[in-house]
């Protein structure tokens, strides 16, 4: 049954309407080609277009109400559609979809993880948490979707889609009879800027960590921390018109990282507060007791108990996700050695720490890592672990942090004896110019164009080529792309499967042949 336009608005705030309010909305659209009959089209101006250019589509398709942006909105009300002037499309979004679709988080536990590095890894360890004690899950990541046992690919290239694609797909987990629903909080999403979280009325927040990202979009690190907490603020978020929360929410944090206390800070005074941590003292305290490549052996000491367990992932960061996702389930009353059970025989994310084998004597690692945080976490845990060198293939992107390059060569450099610089997605930049940015910082710890470093912008070619120069006991570490399914240029993009990439290129060189 069709709503009506002012159900819809009662969360959005507007300056002025033309027009009737008692219309009856069949749908929402922010992409004018997906109005229907009916619809309601929302004019955003993004990076690359303005919506408001597209409303005469929009009305040709049958849209019957426009939300209008006041600060580019400059033509008439239309005879045959209701004009709602807004101060932020964009942020009115939200509002607007989680109404349509029945503030369908409110009847679902919705778990929000944010941090600069391990959301998707902990997301889907958190689902397959959850899944293990008998509930049914619904997961949205960079990698994945996920509602109950239907799980795709996530081929939007936005670790958190917009607003009405979330709340389209918690509407779907409610219909499948979802308990719970993971949802990948990127900075983006959260940002005053974008608000695309708002109507998830969160019954848990996870901070993971903080580091040098994104600063090109947020401006600061210090605005990049703010834009994060702003899922512990939804922590206090409350649908309109609807019956209070009978839940207290949840505020869990790492309390390794420093930047946790300005998170609880940010989160309501009645949520319950919960910390887990490798080092420093923590509600839900893990120790690494044993590592190997393959995975960590834990001991947990948390208010539920005491016990030990596998994690079949390798890595101290992992070690933390695992705690992160830990911490969840056990504040949601799954007992302590049923979690671990699950947890030892948990996968991780396609594109996190991903093997690929073809019988060479030397290893290969498909990985995601694309910060100076997160190069410097993965080649310090592997270093020790490698026999013979390490070989790294990655890139930068382009139209992004042009400040992390450098930091990027550096780090490699400082642990890798070669590197393989390379296309990760240029978009409108000079793709040798980028690689020249990333090489900068190689040179300055001694490494040299030719000997310690080869820049190949084609991805297919660079990966060849590192391949090629392995040595038995070498590893040879590809980074940057993970999952992604395509590289992405100025007016074009190529499909992509990194594993199948190497996979190719290992067997062109004579490996898994019979």
């Amino acid at each position: 049954m069709a709503l009506l336009l002012h159900h819809l608005l009662a969360g959005v705030p507007y300056a002025q309407v033309f027009g009737p309010l008692d219309r009856p909305i069949s749908g929402v659209a922010y992409d004018s080609r997906q109005v229907v009959p009916g619809g309601l089209f929302v004019a955003i101006k993004g990076y690359h277009t303005d919506g408001h250019r597209y409303i005469s589509q929009a009305l040709e398709r049958g849209a019957v109400a426009l939300v209008v942006d006041r600060r580019y909105w400059s033509g008439q009300p239309p005879a045959q559609a209701t004009l709602v002037l807004t101060n932020d499309s964009r942020v009115a979004l939200a509002p607007l979809a989680a109404a349509f679709y029945g503030y369908p988080a409110r009847q679902l536990c919705t778990i929000g993880v944010t941090g600069t590095k391990g959301k998707s890894t902990t997301t889907d360890l958190v689902s397959q948490l959850l899944d293990g004690a008998g509930q049914t899950s619904g997961l949205i990541s960079t990698v994945d979707f996920k509602i109950g046992p239907r799980r795709w690919a996530n081929t939007t290239r936005q670790s958190t889609p917009e607003a009405l694609e979330v709340q389209a797909l918690l509407a779907e987990m409610v219909a499948a009879t979802c308990t719970s629903a993971v949802i990948e909080a990127t900075s983006h999403a959260l940002s005053l800027k974008w608000q695309r979280l708002v109507g998830c009325c969160f019954d848990l927040a996870v901070f993971l960590n903080l580091s040098h990202e994104h600063l090109d979009y947020h401006g600061s690190f210090e605005q990049y921390r703010a834009d994060k907490t702003q899922l512990f603020a939804l922590l206090a978020e409350e649908v309109p018109a609807g019956p209070p929360r009978s839940t207290r929410p949840w505020a869990i944090v790492n309390a390794d990282d420093p930047n946790h206390s300005f998170f609880l800070a940010a989160a309501p005074a009645n949520a319950q507060r919960l910390t887990f941590g490798l080092q420093a003292s923590a509600d839900v305290r893990g120790e690494l007791m044993q590592q190997t490549p393959t995975g960590s052996h834990m001991r947990i000491s948390s208010p539920w108990g005491r016990a030990e367990g596998w994690l079949p992932l390798p890595g101290r960061f992992n070690g933390t996700n695992a705690l992160a996702a830990l911490s969840v389930a056990l504040c949601q009353g799954i007992p302590l050695e049923q979690a671990l059970h699950t947890l030892a025989h948990v996968r991780g994310p396609r594109g996190r720490m991903q093997p690929v084998v073809c019988g060479q004597p030397f290893a290969v690692l498909v990985d995601y890592a694309h910060s100076p945080d997160s190069f410097t976490q993965i080649f310090t845990m592997l270093r020790p672990l490698t026999q013979g060198r390490m070989l790294a293939v990655f890139g930068s992107a382009g139209e992004r942090d042009r400040a992390k390059r450098a930091m990027q060569g550096e780090i490699a450099a400082r642990y890798c004896e070669l590197l393989f610089l390379t296309d990760e997605d240029p978009r409108g930049e000079d793709r040798e110019a980028i690689l020249a940015d990333i090489a900068a910082g190689a040179e300055q710890v001694g490494h040299r164009a030719g000997r310690d470093y080869h820049a190949i912008p084609d991805r297919t070619a660079a990966i060849h080529a590192a391949l090629a120069a392995a040595r038995p006991g070498d590893l040879v570490l590809l980074l940057g792309k993970g999952h992604e399914g395509s590289i992405i240029y100025a007016d074009h993009s190529i499909p992509w499967d990194e594993a199948a990439v190497a996979q190719a290129a290992l067997r062109a060189l004579g490996y898994g042949e019979r």
